[in-house]
């Protein structure tokens, strides 16, 4: 699991970020120049991370991993795609917008968050096979109550979170994990109880709307709630 992170992981998450923080700043340029530039910059980035993706191997050895990586080259490819087809122009915030809505760019994002699932599938099913109280998979996407949620191993929150991050397309330079912290810490301190949730999905639907959620949450929070949780060995959940 750690080659697949530091091989194929962690160049896509680093595009993700790029790309958001390029769109974000494309969206409030009035300059051309500059605009084409970070369109042409986009495109550069998801060619170079691709390469990067399939240098040492494809992951075969694990249908999980290896759709992952599949699910990531198609995404960068697309988004490669989008950025191009985008023409710059001085109005930075409708270019912005042109490569947001386009086609290529939502199958990408669609892409991108399943390989994402997929790869936090796998983290679960490592983690069944290290302890049997946690279990194979995350089972159909449903409205999960706080009692639930309290009862559920990170790996199995983390799981679910990918999954209700692909199905409402949350693309964002976070991770699951970092909005499972989040949820956590809006439960135990109280403050769920006083906004009146009671449920993970619209817990989520706050967070996202408010922009609450921070890359790091849970590296913040990971000694108070989750030192004696069962997690894979990967920086992202240490560094």
């Amino acid at each position: 699991m750690s080659p697949f992170y530091h091989n194929v992981f962690l160049p896509y998450r680093e595009f993700k970020r790029n790309w958001n923080v390029q769109v974000d700043g494309l969206a409030r340029s009035t300059d051309a120049r500059q605009n084409a530039a970070t369109l042409k910059n986009l495109s550069i980035l998801a060619d170079k991370q691709y390469d990067k993706v399939t240098q040492d191997s494809l992951f075969t050895n694990s249908p999980m991993l290896y759709e992952s990586q599949l699910n990531i080259l198609k995404s960068l490819t697309l988004f490669s795609q989008a950025s191009g087809k985008v023409t710059a122009n001085a109005s930075g915030a409708e270019a912005a917008k042109l490569l947001r809505s386009d086609n290529f760019t939502s199958s990408a994002v669609r892409f991108g968050l399943l390989a994402q699932k997929n790869f936090y599938d796998s983290m679960l099913k490592w983690g069944s096979k290290t302890n049997a109280s946690i279990p194979q998979q995350s089972g159909e996407l449903k409205t999960l109550s706080f009692i639930q949620w309290k009862k559920m191993p990170l790996l199995l929150k983390n799981a679910s979170i990918a999954n209700i991050m692909l199905n409402r397309g949350i693309y964002a330079g976070y991770d699951p994990q970092d909005i499972t912290a989040k949820i956590d810490d809006m439960i135990y301190s109280g403050t769920a109880s006083s906004l009146k949730l009671n449920d993970i999905q619209s817990s989520v639907t706050l967070l996202i709307s408010t922009g609450a959620v921070q890359e790091q949450d849970f590296i913040k929070w990971r000694e108070q709630y989750y030192d004696k949780e069962i997690m894979p060995q990967l920086p992202f959940f240490y560094e």
